[in-house]
């Protein structure tokens, strides 16, 4: 040892457990020649074998696979929840897109409180909010001086309203984070499509910055991806097009956020820091790499990627992004939202969460009731760490710095690392007695890269047999946060098996959860002939009523499937009948059923899935054969309207746009569905007056992705 240690030509400090390569000193050389005694010389031979020792036990931190995260991007996925608002001239004229042709005169809240929706929405758990301060309608929520079309030519407030000064002023007092939208797309202005608009967009955004953003940090800025088409355009009512990655200088636009504020992630564009998830339903895939590079799914991300652009979902809480009355008894269910929180925070993404907020100016009680009843189910669902306290066993490890223990000490900067040839191990954990368990929740260290590519979870069971747990999960990718989900296990331990890195495995956290069951709502359906079905968790009582009252655990038992031949409103409940717990209300309501109908054209076409009660299924016309879908109702109704489902499987297409809808002959209503691409949700047309008819055809003028046909999930008739 001491005669190797004169060709010693330096090492490496590790610096603090964890830390980025690079921070710590540098190489050096370990000098003899100066000593001056042999007793000395001696004395430092044995303190450099000493060091040579002790630093092979403490180990160096792994070389970072690339590509890696900026700590603002870093500070972003650590917020994981934050919200979305959305409010505007659409909320007062009952649209998702605006025309542009909106008079401003129509924007007038009676109550608006921004700080009721910072409470909101701080109460919730969520980190910061971002504002629709623009939406492609043009409207403005501030009193823009580049612009007649906004807040100061409405009665609000007399003209002196001001939207965004309120949010940011409610932000700041509550200490919330604050992010801006600004669509680039505006169906308003005269100059759209042409270079006056492009510099009428970066002055506005250059307003906001400036005037809004001066006393608080702005953390987010979006660019929705919504470009070009058919608008009012100041008068001109035409459809323009435009090239958005050269149009809107997205890269002077992000040189100049990032001159105000450096660490503000941006959405969209030509110079994203972040992406987006490819839906607008709040999920991510199961497998879901950070890294990411053109051409690649933006659900999954790509291991070869060449930037870090973490996936963000954004969702709505209520079908559309606006509020609509309609809609009250449509907010998402408690057991919906909370597998959005699964499906995102949980599979490396971040949640957007919006609320539309109300005519009033408040976030509707309904909202806030739900969304409190979600907040209270995760509290419950993460409340005690079973591995609290437990020291893990792990297959390798490069040295004490990097040890095992590091997965439980609840410091995000430490971290179990394999030395640099192991890409694959496992841990272990041992439970002092048999204890069930059914979430597990796995961090890598994301400062050095997103490695692991496959990875299995098992537990040592009573009969002391490991098996693997019983998941629906795909176990690949884990990035910032991964959440399993599985069947109550009866556990001694619980072993991570890692399988397939791109380096050597740095995961600095891993935590274990008995969650307590959710009393889901009950899903209600009806099928064409009229007959309701009711399903609710297994063990589990329903009971329901068709009366419009809300079901207690008194009312009646369903015991089998049931008819309701007639319109109707069905309400149902989950009720535990040892504990007496007792799930949220679902409520379906029911126009006529469907069994009559008959497709009129295209001849010869059956058409049937289309009204068979199961949007899971679906029919489509081939555009090139026909535009029109005719449907005789098998009698005589007075009709108020219509609502019409795409086909939202995953790799359904052909979502209707734009149509016209006759009666027996007479045009009854036309227009367009906004937004149906990104979220291909059931829409409902309401016609102006109610036509008295048998017979309903629907013609096709568009279809959002201009596929050759379109497609029928589900039509169901509004009749008075």
């Amino acid at each position: 040892m001491i005669k190797n240690l004169f060709f010693l030509v330096g090492f490496r400090d590790s610096g603090r457990p964890g830390a980025t390569p690079g921070g710590g000193p540098q190489p050096r050389k370990l000098g003899f020649a100066s000593a001056g005694s042999g007793i000395f010389t001696m004395t430092l031979l044995f303190a450099a074998a000493f060091a040579v020792v002790s630093c092979q036990k403490k180990g160096t931190a792994p070389e970072p696979v690339y590509p890696v995260p900026t700590p603002a991007q870093i500070a972003w996925q650590k917020m994981e929840t934050y919200a979305f608002v959305h409010f505007g001239l659409n909320t007062f004229n009952d649209l998702e897109w605006g025309y542009g042709d909106t008079p401003a005169e129509t924007f007038n809240p009676t109550d608006l409180d921004a700080e009721q929706w910072v409470r909101i929405i701080k109460e919730a758990g969520f980190k910061g909010v971002i504002l629709t301060a623009k939406h492609h309608d043009g409207f403005n929520l501030w009193p823009s001086k580049y612009t007649e079309y906004s807040v100061k030519n409405s009665p609000w407030r007399n003209g002196q309203g001001d939207m965004v000064r309120d949010l940011v002023d409610a932000c700041r007092k509550y200490g919330l984070k604050f992010g801006l939208y600004l669509s680039p797309w505006d169906r308003n202005h005269a100059e759209y499509g042409k270079p006056g608009y492009t510099e009428y967009f970066h002055n506005q955004i250059q307003e906001l910055i400036t005037e809004y953003c001066d006393s608080i940090e702005l953390f987010e800025y979006w660019f929705d991806g919504a470009n070009g088409g058919d608008g009012y355009y100041g008068g001109a009512r035409e459809k323009r097009s435009i090239d958005p990655d050269s149009y809107y200088q997205y890269e002077r636009a992000v040189e100049f956020i990032h001159s105000k504020f450096p660490d503000a992630m941006i959405f969209g564009g030509t110079e994203p820091t972040i992406r987006w998830v490819g839906n607008e339903e709040g999920w991510a895939g199961q497998t879901d790499w950070a890294p990411y590079k053109p051409g690649d799914n933006p659900h999954y991300g790509s291991p070869n990627g060449t930037q870090w652009l973490p996936a963000e979902c954004d969702v709505s809480i209520r079908p559309g992004w606006f509020y609509h009355a309609r809609e009250d008894q449509s907010v998402r269910t408690l057991s919906h939202l909370v597998n959005i929180y699964y499906q995102s925070v949980g599979r490396n993404a971040t949640l957007l969460m919006n609320f539309p907020v109300a005519l009033n100016g408040r976030i509707h009680p309904l909202d806030s009731a739900r969304i409190m009843e979600w907040r209270q189910v995760l509290d419950e669902q993460f409340e005690t760490d079973l591995l609290s306290g437990i020291e893990p066993k792990a297959s390798n490890t490069r040295g004490s710095d990097f040890r095992a223990t590091r997965l439980t000490d609840g410091d995000w900067d430490t971290y179990w690392a394999t030395e640099d040839t192991v890409t694959t191990g496992s841990v272990e954990f041992r439970f002092d007695t048999v204890t069930p368990v059914n979430r597990l929740l796995l961090q890598e260290y994301i400062p050095l890269g997103q490695r692991v590519a496959k990875f299995g979870v098992e537990y040592l069971d009573t009969l002391a047999q490991w098996r693997p747990v019983d998941t629906q999960d795909t176990m690949t990718t884990i990035g910032y946060k991964r959440i399993i989900r599985f069947e109550t296990a009866q556990a001694r331990a619980l072993r991570v098996r890692f399988t397939e890195s791109r380096g050597p495995l740095c995961i600095n956290n891993i935590e274990a959860y008995l969650a307590p069951v959710l009393m889901v709502e009950p899903s209600i359906r009806r099928n064409a002939e009229g007959t309701v079905f009711i399903d609710a968790a297994p063990g589990a009582e329903i009971r329901y009523t068709t009366d419009g009252t809300v079901p207690t655990s008194r009312s009646a038992l369903f015991r089998e499937p049931f008819p309701m031949p007639r319109k109707g409103t069905v309400k149902a409940i989950a009720v535990d009948p040892t504990l007496g717990k007792v799930s949220p209300a679902a409520s379906r309501t029911f126009d006529i059923p469907t069994a009559a109908f008959s497709v009129v054209k295209p001849a010869g076409e059956k058409a049937l899935t289309a009204f068979d009660g199961n949007p899971s299924t679906a029919w489509y016309l081939l555009l090139s054969k026909s535009r029109e879908l005719e449907f005789d109702l098998g009698d005589t109704y007075t009709v108020t309207g219509l609502t019409y489902a795409p086909d939202a499987n995953r790799w359904g297409m052909g979502p209707v746009s734009k149509y016209r809808i006759f009666v027996d002959g007479r045009e009854a209503a036309s227009g367009e569905f906004s937004n149906i691409k990104a979220n291909p949700i059931e829409q409902v047309v309401t016609f102006a007056e109610p036509i008295r008819g048998s017979r309903i055809a629907f013609v096709v003028d568009a279809t959002a992705d201009d596929a050759a046909s379109a497609s029928f999930a589900e039509i169901t008739v509004l009749t008075k």
